[in-house]
């Protein structure tokens, strides 16, 4: 990563996130914290007096003096000033020279004309190889010749606007366009980054079909959700008439593209039925369910996701990418969503040929686990059940059900009982039993909760999250099993010893081997985090099977290091509570994948009455 890029990589982390620990910064850049230091001090050089990144207790603040120099900065002002002594000047402008070139460039008059030597040429040039490969597009070299640039019109200008244009103000646009666009701008309260992102995309518009080259053929996948409405009717007039320039259905897709990449609560756009959105859905759909055996209502997601997913394909063929408000909170809170969405992902990537960054997965996920969660809340019910057992009389009882409404929310029911009325043997229907009777219900299958404090806000969100665990871990279908794993040649060998445990204990069918292997021959079942999670269907028993391996010694499989096999065996006919207990399993497989205090308690697990003690303890599984 250039210096620029870099700052810009900090500074646009900071506007999203005020406050960043330094760890987090050097992490995500992937450098060291001595080069993250001193990036920081020459960014800081840059931005004074108006904009200064403070480091305080691990901890990076962002103090704005001017936010109209920030908005200028952010719009690509440093990179823009920055000079050929910045390779990434270099690597932009060499782009420029290709994609506006009419015939080939010799590597010397590059060189010449950027200043620099042929060696140092050659390694930008290496750089700008690798952009445009991201672009599906190359950069072609002949002996005497020279340099030309080769991929379709699309994804050059796409280069250009995306690595270029931040380098290189064009002066295409005229002041009556700037005017224009301040009007719209005003009009429709368009969003700076798409006013930005507008202005390149006209800017390139112009230029090209002034040169002769122009779009030839629809966008696959695209969707343009502006057509026929009076912005863009407002927007095609200005360009016509303003450049004395015709432009066809094809850059009118173009041209509207900014405006169908992010969701503009202003802009009333009417989406429509796409075969082509349907198609790309149950691909990635059939994907998830496939590798992760998981069931959920498929018509009812796609009618949730399909705004979403319509504008998530358009920032995939365009390269563009949603901020990530959520600042990585999504994959620590939802972990089986957040693979969920990861595999659907790694689907996306295989059509559309670009990766999706972390951001995009989150925003993904949240729609997996909103499905997940309706699935979920038809077994358990949406509200909690609440049981208030109280011995000092009405008033009293009333006042504790005013308290735990105003701290626990309208999602729970509460009903109140006499110590007299209520019938202990039916208590296991309640998610937790509020008591002023002391010790009474100590054999109860519900979380009892003894009113003591219960005017102490935090103490009755702990006691409150005290249930929440109880019921987590208190999984009735569930049975866990636990295996030393000495070391083995390969990773088929750890699981065959994992089947023959369970074989020894009658706990699988005859074919269930086989399937285990099978499935590991089609994908792998190693999904990173020093986990893999083998799972496949049981037809020898009743209840879902999780097989907790726990390796002597780390293997290497591939690039992934695995430290424990979580085997899972799905019995063939589930039910709708078994169904809601093993989606927590596959929560809490991912969980331990993605916090590493709860990989540290099971390195010391070896045995397993050991494994139950930590499920007991840290409420997994």
């Amino acid at each position: 990563m250039t210096l620029v890029n870099r700052w810009y990589n900090i500074l646009e982390k900071m506007v999203s996130q005020p406050t960043y620990s330094l760890v987090d910064m050097r992490l995500e850049l992937d450098i060291s914290m001595q080069t993250l230091q001193k990036s920081i001090q020459q960014l800081n050089d840059v931005l004074a007096p108006n904009i200064q990144i403070i480091a305080q207790d691990d901890q990076l603040m962002l103090e704005v003096y001017d936010y109209t120099e920030l908005e200028r900065i952010l719009s690509g002002s440093l990179k823009q000033e920055s000079d050929f002594n910045s390779s990434s000047k270099r690597i932009a402008y060499l782009l420029k020279r290709l994609i506006e070139s009419t015939s080939p460039l010799l590597i010397d008059d590059l060189a010449e004309e950027v200043g620099v030597s042929r060696s140092t040429l050659n390694k930008d040039l290496k750089q700008v190889k690798s952009l445009a490969e991201k672009y599906f597009i190359t950069i072609s070299g002949k002996p005497n010749r020279g340099l030309e640039i080769l991929g379709s019109e699309l994804n050059l200008r796409l280069l250009y606007i995306h690595q270029v244009a931040p380098y290189f103000e064009g002066n295409t646009l005229t002041e009556e366009t700037s005017y224009f666009l301040e009007t719209l701008v005003q009009d429709y309260k368009i969003p700076k980054e798409t006013q930005d992102l507008l202005r390149k995309t006209i800017s390139i518009i112009v230029e090209r079909i002034h040169s002769s080259r122009m779009l030839d053929c629809p966008i696959p996948y695209y969707r343009n959700d502006l057509t026929s409405t009076l912005m863009a009717e407002q927007l095609i007039y200005h360009i016509e008439m303003t450049y004395k320039i015709s432009l066809s259905q094809f850059e009118i897709d173009f041209l509207c593209f900014p405006f169908n990449v992010r969701f503009i609560d202003t802009l009333s756009k009417p989406s429509y039925h796409s075969d082509q959105l349907t198609q790309v859905f149950h691909q990635i759909v059939q994907k998830v369910k496939e590798k992760m055996l998981v069931h959920f209502d498929e018509a009812e997601l796609f009618e949730e996701i399909k705004p979403h997913l319509g504008s998530l394909i358009n920032r995939l063929i365009f390269h563009v990418q949603a901020n990530d408000i959520f600042h990585g909170e999504v994959q620590n809170q939802y972990p089986f969503a957040f693979e969920m969405a990861k595999i659907a992902g790694e689907e996306l990537t295989s059509i559309f040929g670009s990766e999706l960054e972390k951001s995009e997965i989150g925003y993904l996920a949240l729609y997996f686990e909103m499905i997940l969660r309706k699935q979920n809340s038809t077994v358990k019910g949406s509200r909690k059940q609440i049981a208030v057992v109280c011995t000092t009389g009405r008033g009293t009882a009333a006042m504790i059900i005013q308290q735990l409404r105003r701290v626990l929310g309208n999602d729970v029911d509460i009903t109140q009982y006499s110590e007299e009325d209520f019938n202990f043997d039916l208590d296991q229907e309640y998610f937790a039993i509020f008591t002023t009777v002391p010790l009474k219900y100590q054999n109860s299958k519900s979380p009892v909760i003894q009113v003591n404090h219960l005017f102490d806000d935090q103490w009755l969100q702990e006691e409150w999250q005290r249930a929440n665990d109880f019921h987590q871990k208190n999984l009735e279908t569930v049975s866990l099993r636990f295996i030393y794993l000495n070391p083995e040649k390969n990773y088929q060998r750890y699981l065959l010893k994992m089947v023959a445990e369970l074989e020894k204990f009658q706990m699988i069918d005859a074919d269930f081997k086989e399937r285990i292997l099978e499935r590991e021959r089609k994908q792998s079942t190693v999904f990173g985090g020093g986990i893999a999670f083998p799972h496949t269907i049981n037809k020898g028993y009743s209840k879902t099977i999780l097989m907790f391996g726990k390796l002597e010694e780390p293997y290497q499989k591939g690039d992934e290091l695995i430290e424990f096999i979580f085997l899972v065996a799905i019995p063939s006919e589930i039910e709708t509570k078994m169904e809601s207990e093993l989606l927590e399993v596959y929560d809490d497989i991912f969980r331990v994948a993605g916090e590493s205090s709860l990989k540290e308690a099971l390195r010391g697990v070896n045995t397993e009455a050991e494994f139950l003690s930590f499920s007991e303890s840290k409420g997994v599984f």
